[in-house]
């Protein structure tokens, strides 16, 4: 009886693990301010500059960033394009070094860092 009581346990703590939502795979600071962690994405608390500095803790060769304007509802705003900054070899880069070369503009919006097969999602606001 104990041992199958045990299995359950290990069971249900395992699965937990699987789908648990984990917003914030690696360390991501944006203007010096770093990301916390949430359901169901992580924030940057106080709004940043169009320039502010992104670092990335991650060991991955590539990390590739794709920001989105977002609505009051934090859904992606209908027809606009990502924002995609590459960091090739480095884990720092500046929000305004787009590939497009267009700066933000203010607003809030959400940014999606992929590295070594993670991604993390997180909400910011550019005053």
């Amino acid at each position: 009886m104990k041992r199958l009581l045990l299995f359950f346990i290990i069971s249900a703590a395992f699965s937990y693990a699987l789908f648990a939502s984990d917003s914030l795979p690696f360390p991501v600071s944006l203007g010096g301010q770093a990301a916390k962690d949430g359901t169901p994405f992580a924030k940057v608390q106080n709004p940043v500059t169009a320039d502010a500095e992104l670092a990335v803790e991650s060991k991955g060769d590539m990390i590739i960033v794709n920001v989105n304007p977002v609505t009051a509802k934090n859904e992606p705003v209908p027809g606009s394009t990502p924002a995609v900054l590459l960091l090739q070899g480095k884990t720092k880069t500046n929000i305004d070094k787009t590939m497009d070369g267009k700066k933000l503009p203010a607003g809030n919006y959400i940014m999606r860092v992929v590295s070594g097969g993670k991604t993390a999602s997180i909400l910011f606001t550019i005053k």
